[in-house]
């Protein structure tokens, strides 16, 4: 996570906790509603059940095959080598097939690429700020509002070390870059552009928890997400006991990653992480809600 990020929202946790023993505000706290997703393997299943039975080409091309091979070895291990070929550089349709390749890509481009490069971080305010007590609404708003925009610790660095890539790219701190299931995705998506694939996920959405790991939640599978556990645990004991801060939560609504492949080598050669992500500080049984994007963009070099 940005240590700029965690620094605002730090002073910000602070100075709410401070206000807490001059009275309660009147305002009517708002929280962000909790998405409902479909079941996301209906239409996984589905494809799948119209794709695994042979077509008529199918067949005859596996007929084919065997006509070869009874004629000449020789013409059956080219025949084979040019059909693995097609086979690799075939386009993943489903859903479950896209979010497998997206996987693939991403890790190996996480564990071997040569170095990735970012190129920018930006936070932004992606909604309504609320529950901020009166006496400190225009301080508070101020305080967030202005230390938006780009991370320049996160402008124009490259990582080429494994422990760099591993600390730095998504997932941060992991060995893995992604470990999405269909479970964990509300859309796949890819076309061809000037002889590359463009995948596109979108996560399904995490409500409102305290207890958000990169194991726990869709969001956190893929993305650097802001974990409650690491700002929570930087608010001090003694400020949350006198001036009644409760636990922290998080919500992630549906995030995007985007990515380009080569599909000759199946390498990433770009990513960009739109994280959506909404933080909830109660105050003196009071939810201050802060609703958060966070953009990051890389090239990968192989």
């Amino acid at each position: 996570m940005s240590k700029k990020i965690l620094a605002v929202l730090l002073a910000f946790a602070m100075l709410f906790a401070f206000a807490a023993c001059g009275g309660n505000s009147e305002d009517e706290t708002t929280t962000a509603p909790v998405e409902t997703t479909a079941d996301p393997f209906a239409e996984v299943d589905a494809t799948e059940d119209a794709t695994e039975a042979p077509s008529a080409d199918d067949a005859t091309e596996a007929a084919s095959d065997e006509a070869t091979e009874a004629a000449s070895g020789d013409a059956t291990e080219a025949a084979s080598e040019e059909a693995s070929t097609e086979a690799a550089a075939k386009m993943p349709e489903s859903k479950e097939e896209i979010i497998e390749y997206y996987n693939t890509a991403i890790n190996n481009a996480k564990k071997n690429s040569k170095s990735i490069h970012s190129n920018y971080m930006e936070h932004a305010v992606a909604g309504e700020i609320t529950g901020i007590p009166k006496a400190l609404d225009s301080v508070g708003q101020s305080l967030i509002k202005d230390n938006m925009g780009e991370d320049e610790s996160k402008k124009n660095v490259t990582w080429s070390t494994a422990a760099d890539k591993n600390a730095y790219f998504p997932v941060e701190g992991e060995t893995y870059a992604s470990k999405l299931t269909a479970a964990d995705v509300k859309d796949a998506k890819i076309v061809e552009k000037d002889g590359k694939w463009i995948i596109r996920i979108t996560t399904v959405a995490d409500p409102r928890s305290e207890g958000y790991s990169h194991s726990n939640g869709h969001a956190p599978k893929a993305f650097n997400a802001v974990l409650p556990g690491i700002i929570d645990g930087y608010i001090p004991g003694i400020a949350k006991s006198l001036f009644s801060v409760g636990t922290v939560a998080t919500a992630y609504p549906s995030s995007t990653v985007q990515v380009t492949v080569d599909p000759a080598t199946g390498n990433v050669t770009h990513a960009n992480y739109m994280l959506y992500w909404t933080l909830y500080i109660p105050l003196s049984g009071e939810d201050v809600v802060l609703p958060f994007s966070t953009e990051n963009d890389y090239t990968i070099n192989w």
